[in-house]
């Protein structure tokens, strides 16, 4: 059903369902008032105009000077929710605002608020805080510039609301999915969801242990300590992989289409992720470059980071 919506500056006034019976019920009054001329009926008309300009006047007091702040992680993932503070603050001296609802304004990037932020009641001079979360679908640069205040009160015969400025900016990775890992034994060329494992290398010297081979034993810096030693080696099940993704055909050597190439970037990303997360040390490889590898949660966020751009350098990094 479509509802009678008035737009004015930064304000829309949309009538509800309860409105618009309160509103048949006002014309009904009206004209019995004018076909009986009963004064009782013109009293009853006056008293339910006056609640409509009353409604006016105190959900316009509650919608005045607020203001929106957020508080967001550095990053996010796609389709996965994420943290936010949300606080609204209310600069009247005296008057106290009641029953909002807050509203993000539509941004370049699809994105969702769960729960929706209700505020009850928001004392003059003070700030509410409430936590929600916020699930970007798509990767890339969020921003979100503008919101709406929302409020039905007090009576809920319109639905009035307001925008104001908002600045939320935030970097949201590719969305992570479940993917079979590779076996230290596959070897992948370059392509679509490959990698290519390196070998173990000597990880670090270290004094016996009760219960470690004498295979390991390194002699000679046994030898110059007096104390036996042992080599450590990164575990078996530790490896370093190099994920390649690439960004062209090439058949036609023309750039990938926009689906292939969120697919591509999800799943590079998802290996990145599970391989980082299990401790291997990963590189990711594209036509012109080539990361170098790493294990530690920097480097994963340096390359989620990079994927997170890859094809959208028109947006930028914030």
């Amino acid at each position: 059903m479509t509802r009678f919506t008035i737009a004015l500056h930064n304000r829309t006034l949309q009538l509800t369902r309860e409105g618009l019976g309160f509103i048949v019920i006002l014309i009904g009054v009206g004209l019995g008032a004018i076909n009986t001329g009963n004064n009782l009926l013109y009293l009853i008309l006056a008293m339910c105009c006056s609640f409509i300009v009353v409604s006016g006047i105190l959900s316009e007091m509650s919608l005045k000077k607020l203001s929106v702040e957020c508080e967001a992680s550095a990053y996010l993932y796609a389709q996965e929710p994420g943290s936010l503070k949300l606080k609204l603050r209310n600069h009247k001296k005296w008057e106290p605002s009641y029953s909002i609802r807050v509203r993000a304004a539509q941004a370049r990037q699809p994105f969702s608020l769960e729960p929706e932020p209700y505020f009850f009641f928001i004392p003059s001079g003070q700030t509410i805080e409430k936590p929600v979360m916020l699930t970007a679908q798509k990767r890339g640069h969020l921003k979100i510039s503008t919101c709406r205040l929302a409020t039905r009160f007090p009576f809920g015969f319109f639905y009035k609301t307001k925008t104001i400025p908002l600045q939320l900016e935030t970097v949201v990775f590719p969305a992570i999915h479940l993917v079979k890992l590779p076996e230290q034994s596959e070897v992948g060329l370059e392509g679509e969801g490959t990698v290519q494992p390196r070998g173990e290398e000597l990880h670090a010297v270290r004094e016996f242990q009760l219960g470690d081979p004498l295979s390991s034993v390194h002699w000679k810096s046994s030898a110059k300590t007096g104390n036996l030693r042992v080599k450590e080696f990164q575990s078996q099940n530790l490896q370093s992989y190099t994920v390649f993704l690439t960004l062209t055909d090439p058949a036609t050597n023309l750039p990938i289409q926009a689906e292939v190439l969120e697919e591509r970037v999800s799943e590079a990303a998802s290996l990145i992720y599970h391989l980082i997360q299990k401790g291997h040390e990963v590189s990711l490889k594209m036509e012109e470059s080539q990361s170098p590898f790493g294990s530690s949660e920097a480097h994963l966020l340096d390359l989620m980071r990079t994927l997170a751009f890859i094809g959208l350098e028109s947006e930028g990094s914030p």
